[in-house]
C-alpha cells in the first residue's frame, strides 16, 4: 500500500514540521514543567483550586483530566464582559479567535480553523446555516446563557461533520426541581458609550418539586461604533431582541422531561465586514433575520448497575435570513436582496453505560437541514429579476458514535472514541433565472436535480496520565472529517465575465489531529500547557476550469498543516488572581507552500483580578495584544500588533434578601486604532471600537 507523503514521517515536509513545533514550544513545555517541580516544593497550602468539569464529551470531568483542548465560560464571566456577541468573550480563551463581519455576530476560529469548520449548538442543537456572512453567533443574548463549553479541535465522536476546528457548545439558564416551591426573578440594564446604546433583560422562574417554568426576555438596541481614530464604523448599528420560555416536569424520580422555545430576532443590523461570498462595494444589511428554536428532552436515570444515564433529544430550528445590498451610483446593480431559509430536523439518543472499569458514552445522532434560497437583483436599469444560487436543497446526516474512558490504573486513563456517518445530499434542478429581468431572456438549465450519499467515520484516543495528585500530563491523536456543505456541491453562482459550479462528487475534507498536554493544579497555582500539529487533505476550493471562460468549480485539491500552542497560569492570593495566556498558530498551505490564509497572530492576555466571585467589591483590569501578521496567502494584507488596556470593576451586595450587582467597564482605554487580522484578511478595513465606557446593573430576588 502506498504511503500518503503528508503523514509519512520520512518526508521532508514532515520532518520540518515536527521540528518547527520542536524549537518554539519545546522550551515553553520544560518551562512549565520546571515551574511545576518548583511549585510542589514550595507549596504550603494544601488546598485545591476549584475543579472545572465539563460535560462536552457526554459524562462530567475535569479539564486536567480530558485530553484534547477544553475550556468553559461561566455566567458571571458574560456579565462582566458584557460584550456585543458572544465571540468577543469567546476570544479571551487561548486559541479562540472572533472573526468580525460585524458588532453583532462575528464568527470564531479556532487554532487556525472556522466559519463551517466550526460546529455550533445551543442546547445541544446543531445551528445550521450558511457562514460566509456571520448569522450564527448573534442569535443569543449573552445574559440568557448559564456556561459555554468549548472543544478545541475533534477531540470527541460526539458531534460528527465540521467539527475538524471544534465546537462551541452554549447551554442556555432554566428553573430546577426544589423541595419548597420558590420564585426566582432577575432584572438588568446595560448602556455603553460606544457603540452607543443599550440593553435590557430579564428573566424569572417558578420551581417546585416535580414541575418549574422559566421564561428569558432580552432587548439591544446599539449605534455605529467609533473606531480609536475617532472615526464611525459606518454600518456597524445593530438592533435584536430575544425571547425564551422553558420547563421541566419530574414523572417520577427517574424520568424528567424538558421544554425550550427560543426566539430570537434582528431587526436592523448593519454589516459593514465582507462576508466570503459577497462583492466589494455594496452597503449590507440584515433588516429582518430571526431564529426559532423547539426543543424536547426526555432524561432517563434508571437505579441500574449498567446504565446510569439516557437521554432523548428532538428539536426543530428556523433561521430566516433577509439581506439588503445597496450598490452605490454608477454601478450596473442598484440593489440585490439575498433570502435564505434553513430548516434544521434533529434528533439524538445518547446513553450513559458503567462497565467495570469502563465509563460508556453511546448513541445516535440524526439532523436534516433543508435550504432554501433566492435573491431578487434590481438593475440599475429599473429591471427587475430573481435567481437563486442554490436550487431547494437538503442534507441528512445518521450517525453512530461510542466513547469509552477505561481506568488502566489508578493515575492512568484510556479515552477511545469512534463515530460512523451516512451522509446523503439532494438538490432540484436550477435555472440561471427564476424570474428573468426580462421577457426576452428564457431561463437556461445549469444544474439537473441530484441526490449523492457518502459515508464517512471519525476517531480519537485519548491518553490521561496522573502521577500525582497535583498535575496531569494529557495525549490525543484524532481523525475527523468534514462533508461538503450544500453551497459546495450544488452552487451556481454567476459574476462579472464568469461562473463558479458547486461538485457533486466532492470526497469529505479529513484531519489528522495531535496534541500533548501538561496540566498543574494545586495550592495557589495553575498552568496549564498544550502543543498540537493538525494535518489537513482534501480541502475545498476553487479550482478554475477554462481560463477562456473563467469558469471555477469546487474541488478537493488543497493539502495544509496548522501547528501551535497554548499556555495558561494563573496565581491566587487571598483574593487577589494573577493570569496571563499566550496562544500561537502557524498554517501552511502545502499545495501552494505557502502561507496558510485566516490564521491569528501571536497573541496572549494578562492580567490581574480581585475577589472574582464573592461579595463586596470586585476589579479585573487586563491587557490584551496580538504580534504582527505578517505570515499571510495571496491577497492578505498584513495586520500590524496591537494591544488594548481593559478594566471592571463592581459591587455585589444584599438589601432584604435583594441582592444586587453593579458593574462599571472602560474597553480600550487608551483608545487604540487597532484591526483584528482575521477580518482585515479578507481585503477589508474593519478597525474594532475604540475607548468605551460601559455600565451594566442586574437585581436578583
Amino acid at each position: 500500500m502506498a504511503t500518503d507523503p503528508l503523514f509519512d514521517i520520512s518526508t521532508p515536509d514532515s520532518i520540518s514540521s515536527i521540528m518547527t513545533l520542536k524549537k518554539f514550544f519545546l522550551p515553553a513545555a520544560m518551562a512549565c514543567l520546571f515551574l511545576v517541580q518548583a511549585s510542589c516544593l514550595q507549596a504550603a497550602d494544601p488546598c485545591q483550586l476549584e475543579d472545572i468539569l465539563v460535560t462536552a464529551r457526554g459524562v462530567e470531568s475535569q479539564i486536567c483530566l480530558t485530553p484534547g483542548g477544553t475550556a468553559v465560560m461561566e455566567a458571571q464571566d458574560l456579565f462582566q464582559a458584557q460584550d456585543p456577541s458572544v465571540t468577543h468573550t469567546l476570544s479571551q480563551i487561548p486559541g479562540v479567535e472572533k472573526i468580525s463581519d460585524s458588532a453583532w455576530g462575528s464568527e470564531i476560529n479556532i487554532r487556525g480553523m472556522g466559519r463551517n469548520r466550526v460546529v455550533f449548538l445551543i442546547d445541544g442543537c446543531r445551528v445550521n446555516t450558511a457562514t460566509d456572512i456571520n448569522g450564527r453567533f448573534g442569535f443569543i443574548n449573552t445574559n440568557e446563557i448559564e456556561r459555554i463549553e468549548v472543544l478545541k479541535g475533534p477531540v470527541s465522536a460526539l458531534y460528527g461533520s465540521g467539527a475538524m476546528g471544534g465546537v462551541i457548545n452554549i447551554i442556555t439558564k432554566k428553573g430546577k426541581f426544589s423541595t419548597q416551591t420558590d420564585t426566582a426573578t432577575t432584572l438588568g440594564a446595560v448602556t455603553g458609550s460606544n457603540p452607543k446604546g443599550f440593553t435590557a433583560f430579564g428573566d424569572t422562574a417558578l420551581n417546585s418539586k416535580n414541575f418549574w417554568i422559566y421564561a428569558f426576555g432580552a432587548k439591544r438596541d446599539y449605534d455605529s461604533y467609533d473606531t480609536g481614530s475617532g472615526n464611525e464604523q459606518a454600518n456597524s448599528f445593530f438592533e435584536d431582541g430575544n425571547l425564551s420560555l422553558k420547563s421541566g416536569f419530574k414523572w417520577n424520580p427517574e424520568n424528567i422531561t424538558e421544554m425550550n422555545i427560543q426566539y430570537s430576532k434582528g431587526e436592523d443590523i448593519g454589516i459593514p465586514g465582507k462576508g466570503l461570498a459577497l462583492p466589494v462595494g455594496p452597503t449590507v444589511t440584515y433588516p429582518d433575520s430571526h431564529r426559532t428554536l423547539i426543543r424536547l428532552a426526555h432524561h432517563i436515570s434508571p437505579v441500574s448497575p449498567v446504565l446510569s444515564q439516557s437521554d432523548l433529544t428532538l428539536f426543530y430550528q428556523e433561521i430566516e435570513r433577509d439581506v439588503t445590498m445597496e450598490f452605490p451610483e454608477g454601478s450596473s446593480m442598484d440593489s440585490i436582496k439575498p433570502w435564505g431559509l434553513h430548516e434544521t430536523l434533529g434528533a439524538k439518543w445518547q446513553n450513559v453505560l458503567h462497565l467495570g472499569s469502563h465509563n460508556l458514552v453511546t448513541g445516535l445522532d440524526v439532523w436534516s437541514w433543508a435550504m432554501e434560497t433566492s435573491r431578487e437583483k434590481t438593475l440599475a436599469s429599473g429591471l427587475i429579476g430573481i435567481d437563486t444560487p442554490l436550487a431547494d436543497a437538503r442534507q441528512t446526516s445518521a450517525g453512530f458514535f461510542m466513547e469509552d474512558d477505561m481506568d488502566i490504573t489508578q493515575s492512568i486513563i484510556l479515552n477511545l472514541g469512534g463515530r460512523m456517518d451516512y451522509i446523503k445530499t439532494k438538490s432540484d434542478e436550477l435555472y440561471d433565472w427564476i424570474v428573468p429581468p426580462s421577457s426576452a431572456i428564457i431561463p437556461t438549465l445549469k444544474r439537473t436535480a441530484q441526490s449523492n450519499w457518502d459515508t464517512s467515520w471519525d476517531a480519537h484516543a485519548g491518553l490521561t496520565w496522573r502521577p500525582a495528585s497535583d498535575w496531569s500530563m494529557t495525549l490525543l491523536t484524532a481523525a475527523a472529517y468534514r462533508a461538503p456543505d450544500l453551497m459546495e456541491r450544488y452552487k451556481y453562482l454567476a459574476f462579472s465575465g464568469g461562473e463558479i459550479y458547486g461538485n457533486p462528487d466532492l470526497d469529505p475534507e479529513r484531519s489528522w489531529f495531535f496534541e500533548y498536554g501538561l496540566h498543574y493544579r494545586a495550592g495557589k497555582l495553575s498552568l496549564s500547557g498544550a502543543v498540537y500539529a493538525n494535518f489537513l487533505k482534501d480541502m475545498i476550493t476553487e479550482e478554475l476550469v477554462s481560463g477562456t471562460t473563467n469558469i471555477y468549480q469546487m474541488e478537493n485539491v488543497n493539502k495544509a498543516r496548522l501547528l501551535g500552542g497554548e499556555l495558561e497560569a494563573a496565581y491566587h492570593m487571598d483574593k487577589w488572581r494573577v493570569f496571563a495566556t499566550l496562544a500561537y498558530t502557524r498554517g501552511t498551505d502545502e499545495t501552494n507552500d505557502t502561507d496558510l490564509a485566516f490564521v491569528p497572530p501571536l497573541n496572549g492576555m494578562a492580567g490581574i483580578a480581585h475577589n472574582d466571585k464573592g461579595p463586596g467589591l470586585w476589579g479585573e483590569v487586563n491587557l490584551k495584544w496580538a504580534a504582527k501578521q505578517d505570515k499571510i496567502a495571496a491577497g492578505e494584507t498584513q495586520t500590524p500588533g496591537w494591544a488594548t488596556v481593559n478594566a471592571r470593576a463592581g459591587y455585589r451586595f444584599t438589601i432584604v434578601q435583594t441582592r444586587h450587582e453593579f458593574m462599571i467597564g472602560l474597553d480600550n482605554i487608551f483608545d487604540v486604532d487597532y484591526a483584528n487580522h482575521l477580518s482585515t484578511s479578507r481585503g477589508i478595513e474593519l478597525s474594532e471600537p475604540g475607548f468605551n465606557a460601559l455600565a451594566a446593573w442586574k437585581m436578583e430576588f
